[in-house]
């Protein structure tokens, strides 16, 4: 079974981040930029009831300080949301120390344990203008996949 985490950062403390990434997209082309939520993802196939999914997000996962979480991957309306991920043929190093610390939790060791970068992002562009963008600056296609829905 399939669980999903997703860290983002509390108030002030990911401006540094969205701004360097809407000056990202905009030097590839993407212009009228509005709103960028960043976020980490992460996607732990093994059996784990609620509960224990949320423990996991937040004991090991989140920055109590920094972060909050919450254990659906979902983006606001009027968003586009785009996840990359590492490709399933490659070898997610992240991912492995997580399914690691996640034994040493004393849960049952997860299947696999996959990390990614999100994004909710809003401004006035079309789908097929962001995903250029996407792949020009977000996206190795030999090593990640990727995916953007939404708005």
């Amino acid at each position: 079974m399939e669980s999903f985490v997703e860290v983002f950062y509390k108030g002030s403390y990911g401006d540094k981040k969205v701004a360097s990434i809407k000056k990202r997209l905009e030097r590839v082309g993407l212009k009228n930029v509005k709103e960028v939520i960043p976020s980490t993802a992460y996607k732990i196939n093994g059996v784990y009831n609620k509960e224990q999914v949320k423990d996991i997000a937040q004991n090991l996962l989140t920055d109590p300080v920094l972060e909050t979480c919450r254990t659906t991957l979902s983006s606001p309306k009027g968003y586009y949301k785009v996840e990359v991920w590492i490709r399933d043929s490659s070898t997610d190093v992240i991912g492995e120390s997580v399914r690691d610390a996640i034994t040493a939790m004393g849960f049952e060791k997860p299947q696999s344990v996959r990390v990614g970068n999100c994004f909710a992002i809003k401004g006035t562009f079309t789908k097929s203008a962001l995903e250029a963008a996407v792949k020009k600056t977000f996206v190795n296609e030999v090593l990640n996949k990727f995916t953007i829905e939404g708005r």
